[in-house]
């Protein structure tokens, strides 16, 4: 199916970090769901990677041409200003390099590792019947969750754990903040449950990591990938996977 004009602007928008929350998670939703619009996320990271680097080997090979030409031309000034001027183009030389080394494409950014791993956390905590029509307030909190409905979930479980606090909604609502774009929200919502449940405690270990990455805390993520990587649950195999492509 070929793309809409408003699949290729909301692309656009998302690698140029212009989407909102709610456009966020609409994004996510159709990458998940809709291989179509995955592959042309992919061939626009490809397209801009391309261009990306084209640039900065464009002025890697300027830069480059200059300093030969002064190694070459033995009759070149060599008073202190310009000297001290051909060290600055050696450094810029030196960091183009460097920056098309890890612009590459194929150099995946957190952005795209998160999108990559992520995957919203399944209501296992209450599953809603369906077709059942004796529902509760609390009830159909769950339901939104189940139809992606983050932004209403989002508000239904917070005010649940502000009634009584439970772990799976917990983890539930720090999935729903990470759909809605809300990193430190989510990761609030899981170090509570880590530092308070024993339940759920891994799940929300993994997910942890993920807001971390999400919000450019390498560090901590990897801390607690190298933390998941050592055990022997079902998170530990993509937690070493995860933790090699990270920075």
């Amino acid at each position: 199916m070929k793309p809409t004009e408003n699949d290729i602007t909301l692309v656009e928008k998302y690698f140029d970090s212009e989407l909102s929350a709610e456009e966020l998670s609409y994004f996510n939703t159709r990458v998940e769901h809709d291989e179509n619009f995955k592959a042309l996320v992919q061939r626009e990271k490809i397209i801009i990677g391309a261009i990306r680097n084209q640039g900065l080997i464009d002025n890697l090979l300027y830069l480059k041409s200059i300093e030969e030409k002064i190694q070459g031309d033995q009759s070149f000034p060599v008073a202190s200003g310009i000297k001290g001027w051909y060290y600055y183009a050696a450094a810029a030389v030196i960091a183009l390099l460097v920056a098309v080394t890890f612009l590459l494409p194929g150099q995946e950014s957190n952005d795209e590792l998160f999108m990559a791993y992520f995957t919203p956390y399944p209501n296992v905590v209450e599953p809603t019947l369906r077709g059942n029509d004796l529902r509760t307030d609390r009830t159909k909190v769950f339901q939104a969750y189940e139809n992606k409905d983050y932004q209403s979930a989002a508000a239904g479980f917070e005010a649940m754990i502000n009634i009584k606090e439970e772990p799976g909604i917990l983890l539930l609502l720090g999935n729903s903040n990470l759909m809605l774009g809300k990193s430190e929200e989510a990761q609030e919502n899981f170090i509570t449950l880590i530092r308070n449940y024993d339940d759920f405690d891994l799940q929300a270990k993994w997910f942890l990591s993920l807001s971390y990455l999400k919000s450019g805390d390498t560090e901590n993520a990897r801390k607690i990938l190298e933390e998941l990587g050592e055990t022997e649950v079902s998170y530990a195999s993509r937690a070493k996977e995860l933790l090699e492509k990270v920075d």
